[in-house]
């Protein structure tokens, strides 16, 4: 049997708040369980302030090595590296895992390339690309030179990423893309996965609390006044005036006091509840006590993790028509009420349909549970840890007879 390998994953990685924060803490305790795998060597993100970390049992150890927002990212990933002397990296990334400035967002990213070029086998799980992100309606909206720019590096950032040994994807669309741009690179579609398949007892919809919920980091693409108006027409109706709307997060970094300006704006509203930040061992409960969880975005930047986490605790997710919120449900199976983006009145109505109707609302949120059972985020796991093992040549010998 061959030696049990040492795996490092590089990632923003709890108790910091950075995104793909929980998804890499869930990563690393499936990679810890697959049986060829030795130690998981969490390449992780400094935190702002002194935390505790995390006791993740004897196969995990946390090394907080690079500092968002640094051109120095890299390197200190690099001596890392080297230091630990591990035999593959794993990199969970999107595109701005390392930085909310182009700089040092695109050095971050380069790095995955260069680790190749070093001599350690190098797998990529990335979660969104610059090119499938509507600019326009990001913070870059009204700046045609900076979004020329910013899809510039982007071209130049998903050549240096497919340059690793491999790269997977999080919807096929983003592979079919890739292929056609990088003919000679590996590039492969694997869902993103689902965090808990506990087979836990989840409430009807119907006994829930009358609570809708919202959830993410809000102020560029991801807002709340298409929101909060639905919520206010929704609640004008006789039948939905005890329902009250909970918004767990905080703001984006390009916007700070965003959400300080909406509490106060909603000081004396007591059904809008500000929740802040959701802690990962809250999220069973935020999503399970909601009978909605509603998507206020004008754009998307790849599959989305929220909506994997509503659609878990049979949650009903309300979600705009748009690019890939559709490609998604459509290869996952997820469904859910849909609206034409940035219209309050066609969101209280999509949310009043399916409140209305609770006996096909919670046909749906078993559906949309079985749905997500489908791919867990253990099958990932175990997907990379094979993949990080093998040559160039066995990974795709492997998959032509596999296809």
């Amino acid at each position: 049997m061959p030696k049990p390998q040492t795996i490092a994953l590089v990632t923003a990685f709890p108790p910091g708040r950075q995104s793909l924060n929980e998804y890499g803490l869930h990563l690393a305790k499936e990679l810890a369980e697959c049986p060829d795998v030795a130690e998981v060597v969490v390449i992780a993100d400094k935190l702002p302030i002194r935390m505790e970390e995390l006791d993740l049992g004897p196969k995990i150890r946390v090394r907080r090595v690079w500092s968002f927002n640094s051109v120095k990212a890299g390197p200190s990933i690099l001596r890392a590296l080297w230091r630990e002397e591990v035999d593959s990296v794993l990199w969970n990334v999107q595109v701005a895992s390392f930085g909310d400035r182009e700089l040092p967002a695109a050095l971050g990213l380069f790095t995955p390339a260069i680790a190749r070029l070093m001599g350690w086998r190098s797998g990529v799980l990335a979660h969104n690309l610059v090119a499938g992100i509507d600019l326009e309606n990001t913070q870059l909206k009204g700046k045609p030179i900076r979004q020329a720019i910013v899809r510039a590096g982007g071209a130049v950032v998903a050549r240096a990423l497919a340059a690793a040994d491999y790269m997977t994807v999080t919807l096929p669309s983003y592979e079919k893309m890739l292929k056609a741009r990088f003919p000679r690179a590996e590039i492969h579609h694997v869902p993103h996965g689902t965090f808990d398949t506990t087979a836990r007892q989840l409430p009807a919809l119907a006994d829930r609390p009358k609570r809708i919920v919202t959830m993410g980091k809000f102020g560029t693409y991801k807002r709340l006044e298409t929101l909060l108006a639905a919520f206010d027409l929704l609640r004008a109706l006789p039948e939905f005036r005890g329902y009250e709307l909970v918004i767990g997060g905080m703001d984006h970094p390009a916007t700070p006091g965003y959400m300080a300006r909406l509490a106060e704006e909603r000081r004396n509203d007591p059904a809008v509840i500000f929740h802040g930040y959701v802690a990962e061992e809250d999220v069973p409960e935020f999503f399970s006590q909601a009978r909605l969880s509603v998507f206020d975005y004008s754009a998307t930047t790849g599959s989305s993790g929220v909506l994997h986490q509503a659609a878990t605790y049979e949650t009903i997710p309300v979600f705009p028509r748009i690019g890939d919120f559709v490609d998604l449900c459509e290869h996952e199976g997820l469904k859910g009420a849909n609206y034409a983006p940035g219209k309050s009145v066609e969101m209280a109505f999509a949310m009043r349909d399916i409140l209305g109707r609770p006996e096909e609302a919670q046909k749906l949120a078993r559906s949309n549970r079985a749905a997500t059972q489908g791919m867990s985020l253990s099958r990932v796991a175990r997907f990379h840890a094979a993949m990080l093992r093998m040559n160039r040549h066995q990974r795709r010998a492997i998959l032509k007879v596999s296809s």
